[in-house]
């Protein structure tokens, strides 16, 4: 799946001249290079240099590469936040091999269809993985290598394994070319089964310097980042190595940690979800925390409220920046930054903070009727399609559904929104039905489905309702077919379902609403709860 191409070939050395990058790894490996003496990482208390980034990844990405790993292979990444994740990750990017991020939310089935559909032959799997990885190594055909990290496991080698086998100086001499696919995301599968989202070395290598210019990212930030690595915040850390940052990373977000980190590491820059930041401000050890050091705290997946937002002000200052983006476009689509916040409370436009900002500078966007395709004018509702160098190349064997979401460079992103006349862009609704919780993404027929499985629900739909703490709260409006209690419910969603896709609250009726077309009325579920709220999604 790689091409030849001498100029995407180029390794930086010291003292070597090779032009600007024209792929994510050159300009990775050139920036190991560069900042080697730097500290690239903290992680468990311990302090990484780029320089032992730059070795160690080259360790790895060559014994992959002597043990069959080809340019274009898919290689699982199946862990939590850690620093096997950061040199397995920079380790495929020098073998030419395509990541495959799989949340560690995820179900084993959830596992094995993403692993099945995308080819995958090599998993890497964290320590609490490696139970996961031998059942799925035993049913399916298609994986051939398995790997562990920080594990005793008499089946699997471990990546400390890789480490000992590779050379350390040099990464391998593989084509890899801007073209070449780096990363194989998946959908929530909102319609079917989930979607494998391609993107290229280009797309990324744009994505990541679009990620530096709109969410204010310098070598001399310190960033902490606590939440996945295989999603947003894998971005995030690909741009603070391109500049030489430090990043401090935490397996997960816990309040006194965050707050100790901040003082003690002074960190500048951090990615947060909204209920992460309002449990901060709820925290009474903030008062006695200095975070002073804080220049900008992005948040993205759900808005704040204007009420919190204004706590938030009063207590870090004008830091705050919010995103808009999706696995097709990732990011960054629109930028709310930290002059439009300020601005939107100081003068008391707080219903710009509804919105999801302007597009960036690489980005577009414009709404576009949902029956005729035609642009809309401003405050008229539509479908948003947006348009950026990091649209994604295709969906992973899929060409028709490709075709359909992406015309002329322009994606059908699936939300309904409108802009203001100033070019604000304000999402209203979900074609898709997608929940955010908790800054989680979660689809509503992903949940049917497991809920309907129970023996006495009758039919089920699933709704995000608003919710101060999680913005959006899953919901299940439940048809029972016997006896059946909210208890039984949420037991049931225990066994069957990742923590941040249960059900927070659970009821039932007699009926669910239908359409003309003998549909559930989804949108006539969600009015009640949102009819009083000031954004129609969250």
């Amino acid at each position: 799946m790689s091409t030849e191409s001498g100029s995407s070939e180029r390794r930086q050395r010291s003292g070597e001249a090779t032009g600007a990058p024209t792929t994510l790894t050159e300009a990775l490996t050139k920036s190991l290079d560069r900042f080697s003496d730097r500290v690239a990482v903290t992680v468990g208390g311990s302090a990484y240099t780029y320089g032992e980034l730059d070795e160690r990844s080259n360790a790895v990405a060559n014994a992959l590469v002597e043990r069959g790993v080809e340019p274009g292979d898919r290689v699982a990444l199946m862990m939590s936040n850690c620093l096997g994740y950061v040199i397995a990750d920079l380790a495929l990017l020098k073998a030419g091999a395509v990541k495959l991020p799989l949340n560690d939310m995820l179900t084993e089935d959830e596992f094995q269809y993403m692993l099945s559909d995308s080819g995958t032959e090599t998993v890497i799997a964290g320590p609490t993985f490696t139970d996961t990885l031998a059942s799925l190594d035993a049913s399916l055909e298609t994986l051939d290598r398995g790997f562990v990290i920080d594990s005793e496991s008499d089946q699997f080698d471990s990546l400390a394994d890789l480490e000992t086998e590779g050379d350390t100086t040099e990464p391998p001499s593989v084509s890899i070319s801007p073209d070449s696919p780096v990363g194989h995301f998946y959908t929530g599968g909102t319609t079917g089964d989930p979607k494998g989202v391609i993107h290229s070395h280009d797309n990324f290598l744009q994505n990541v310097y679009a990620h530096i210019t709109e969410l204010d990212m310098t070598g001399d930030d310190t960033l902490l980042l606590m939440t996945p690595l295989p999603h947003s915040a894998g971005l995030f850390l690909w741009a603070a190595l391109l500049l030489g940052a430090e990043s401090v990373i935490r397996p997960g977000f816990e309040p006194e940690q965050a707050l100790r980190d901040i003082e003690d590491h002074q960190v500048t820059w951090s990615f947060l979800v909204p209920t992460m930041i309002y449990t901060l401000l709820d925290d009474p050890r903030l008062d006695e925390t200095d975070t002073s050091s804080l220049e900008t705290l992005v948040y993205g997946a759900a808005p704040m409220t204007p009420a919190r937002l204004r706590e938030g002000l009063e207590e870090f200052g004008a830091v705050f920046t919010q995103f808009y983006g999706q696995t097709e476009v990732p990011n960054l689509i629109t930028v709310l930054g930290k002059e439009e916040h300020r601005i939107a409370i100081d003068e008391e436009e707080e219903q710009r903070l509804g919105s999801a900002g302007q597009p960036t500078l690489m980005a577009d966007v414009k709404i576009v009727d949902t029956e005729t395709g035609e642009r809309q004018p401003p405050g008229r509702e539509g479908e948003i399609m947006a348009t950026a160098p990091y649209v994604m190349d295709e969906y992973w064997e899929l060409p028709e559904k490709t075709a359909e979401t992406v015309e002329d460079g322009w994606v059908h992103t699936g939300d309904i929104g409108k802009r203001d006349e100033d070019g604000y862009v304000y999402l209203l609704d979900r074609k898709s039905n997608m929940i955010i919780s908790g800054g989680m993404n979660v689809y509503s027929t992903d949940v049917e489905d497991v809920l309907a499985t129970h023996p006495n629900v009758a039919q089920v739909a699933v709704i995000g309702v608003p919710d101060e703490k999680w913005g959006e709260a899953v919901t299940a409006i439940i048809v029972p077919d016997g006896e059946v209690t909210s208890a039984d419910i949420h037991d049931f969603s225990d066994d069957e379902l990742g923590d941040y896709k249960r059900p927070k609250h659970v009821e039932f009726r007699d009926e669910l609403p239908k359409t003309p077309y003998g549909k559930i009325d989804k949108k006539a579920l969600r009015e009640p709860y949102w009819d009083d709220s000031d954004r129609s999604i969250n």
